[in-house]
C-alpha cells in the first residue's frame, strides 16, 4: 500500500504518476457545479494565462471529468499540458458561483480536500478568514523533469473575477446552469415571488466581530455583512458599558446596515455632503481588526486610489491605507473628519497589494435617508471641521464615535 503525503500549506512534493487523477470533497454544504466551482488554469513562466481554463461545466482534453455521479473527479494529462502546450504552471482555484440577477443565499468558501492518485497526496485547503468567495488551493508545475505540486491557501473576498486582470483572460463567474439555480433560489426563498433572502448559514454560538461608527446618537453605521444571520449584537468600547444593538436597516446590495442603541452616544461622526476629484486624496481609517489579537482602536493612512470597485462598481471606491479582517464598518475619514466611505472588503492575493475597498458615503446617505434618519440631524453636534488636521488630531477627535461590534449566532 502507498504511503500518503499529506500536506500542509507552503509544502510541495513529487507527483509520480503524470497521469493524474484528482479529487475533491468539501466538509460545506456547497455542492460541487451548483455552489462551488473548480478551474484549472494554465500559466506560463510570467503566471499569465496560456489558454483558456477548464471548468466543471467545461472540460478539456488535457482536463477531463470522470463521467460518474462525481463531477468533481478530474483526470489530468500533465505531459501534453505542460510539455506540448508549453505551460509552466497549472493552478487550482475554488471559488463559488455568483450571479448578481438571482437572489440566491450567500455562499462562502471554508474548506476544499483534495486527493491525488487515488490517495497518494491529501491536502485540505481551509479559509482563514470569513467571506471568501475565490481561493487558489493548489499548483502543479515541472522541475528537473519531475511533475511537484504545491499547497496554496491565497484567497479572495471579491469573488472569481478580481483575478482576471493579474492573469490577463476573461474568467466564467457565471453559473453553470442559470435555470436551475433560479429554480432552487425560489424554493430556498419558499415562493417564486418573494423577496426574502435566505440568511448565511451560521453556527449556534458562534461569534465574530466588526467594527461600527455613530452618525447621531443613538445610531451606528456598520457593514451587513458583519450583522448577517446575527442572533445578538453589541457595541463595546474602552471606558463605556457594552450596550446591545438592534438592526434598523440593512441593504445587501451596498454591504450597509444601521444598528441602534438605547442609551445615548456622546460622539459622532458626520457624512461628507458632496466631495469632487476625491482620487488622491489622504483618507484615514479607524477600527478594530483582529479583535482576538488585540481589542485597542487601530489606525492606518492611506489614499483613495480609485473611484469605483471591481468590474467598475460605481457602488464602491478603492483605498490603500492597510485594513485586516475586523476593520468591515471602518469609516474612512477625510483630512477634515468627515466619513467619505465604509471599508467594506479587501482583495488577499500576494499579487495584489492594498486592494482595498468602501461603500461610498453617497449609498450611506441614502440608506439613512430610508430609515427616516435626517442627514442635518446626524452631522449636527459632531466636531467636523474645514481646516484640514493631522492624523493625531484626527485621531483624537473621531476615537469616541468607533464602537467594536460583537455578533453571536
Amino acid at each position: 500500500m502507498t504511503a500518503q503525503t499529506t500536506l500542509v500549506l507552503g509544502a510541495n512534493t513529487v507527483i509520480t504518476q503524470e497521469r493524474c487523477t484528482v479529487e475533491f470533497t468539501t466538509s460545506d454544504s456547497l455542492r460541487f457545479g451548483q455552489q462551488l466551482g473548480l478551474l484549472w488554469l494554465p500559466l506560463n513562466e510570467q503566471r499569465k494565462a496560456v489558454c483558456s481554463p477548464a471548468y466543471l461545466h467545461e472540460p478539456k482534453d488535457w482536463a477531463k471529468l470522470d463521467n460518474s455521479d462525481t463531477p468533481h473527479e478530474w483526470q489530468l494529462d500533465l505531459p501534453d499540458l505542460f510539455d506540448v502546450q508549453g505551460v509552466s504552471f497549472l493552478q487550482l482555484i475554488a471559488y463559488t458561483y455568483q450571479e448578481p440577477t438571482i437572489n440566491l443565499p450567500a455562499v462562502e468558501l471554508h474548506k476544499v480536500s483534495l486527493t491525488l492518485n487515488g490517495g497518494a497526496i491529501h491536502y485540505d485547503f481551509i479559509a482563514s478568514e470569513r467571506h471568501v468567495k475565490a481561493a487558489i488551493v493548489f499548483e502543479i508545475y515541472k522541475r528537473n523533469g519531475q511533475f511537484k505540486c504545491r499547497a496554496l491557501g491565497e484567497s479572495s473576498t471579491q469573488g472569481l473575477a478580481s483575478l482576471e486582470q493579474r492573469v490577463q483572460v476573461s474568467l466564467d463567474i457565471r453559473p453553470p446552469d442559470t435555470h436551475a439555480l433560479i429554480q432552487e433560489a425560489q424554493q430556498q426563498r419558499g415562493s417564486p415571488n418573494s423577496d426574502t433572502r435566505t440568511p448565511r448559514q451560521v453556527q449556534a454560538g458562534e461569534t465574530w466581530t466588526g467594527t461600527a461608527f455613530a452618525i447621531d446618537e443613538y445610531h451606528l453605521l456598520t457593514c451587513y455583512h458583519v450583522i448577517e444571520s446575527a442572533a445578538m449584537i453589541g457595541v463595546r468600547q474602552q471606558g463605556q458599558s457594552d450596550r446591545e444593538a438592534q438592526v434598523v436597516l440593512s441593504d445587501i446590495g451596498s454591504d450597509s446596515a444601521i444598528i441602534r442603541v438605547s442609551d445615548p452616544l456622546h460622539c459622532h461622526l458626520p457624512l461628507a455632503q458632496q466631495c469632487s476629484d476625491i482620487l488622491g486624496e489622504t483618507i484615514t481609517t479607524l477600527g478594530f481588526p483582529l479583535s482576538g489579537l488585540s481589542s485597542q482602536l487601530q489606525v492606518t493612512q492611506g489614499c483613495i486610489s480609485g473611484l469605483t470597485g471591481l468590474s467598475d462598481d460605481i457602488r464602491y471606491m478603492q483605498f490603500t491605507a492597510p485594513i485586516q479582517p475586523g476593520s468591515s464598518g471602518s469609516p474612512l475619514l477625510l483630512p477634515t473628519g468627515e466619513v467619505i466611505g465604509m471599508v467594506t472588503a479587501s482583495l488577499v492575493h500576494e499579487h495584489a497589494q492594498n486592494m482595498n475597498y468602501a461603500v461610498k458615503f453617497q449609498l450611506l446617505s441614502a440608506l439613512l435617508a430610508s430609515a427616516g434618519i435626517s442627514l442635518d440631524s446626524a452631522a449636527h453636534g459632531s466636531n467636523a471641521t474645514t481646516a484640514p488636521l493631522t492624523t493625531p488630531q484626527l485621531s483624537k477627535q473621531s476615537r469616541g464615535a468607533l464602537w467594536l461590534v460583537g455578533c453571536q449566532g
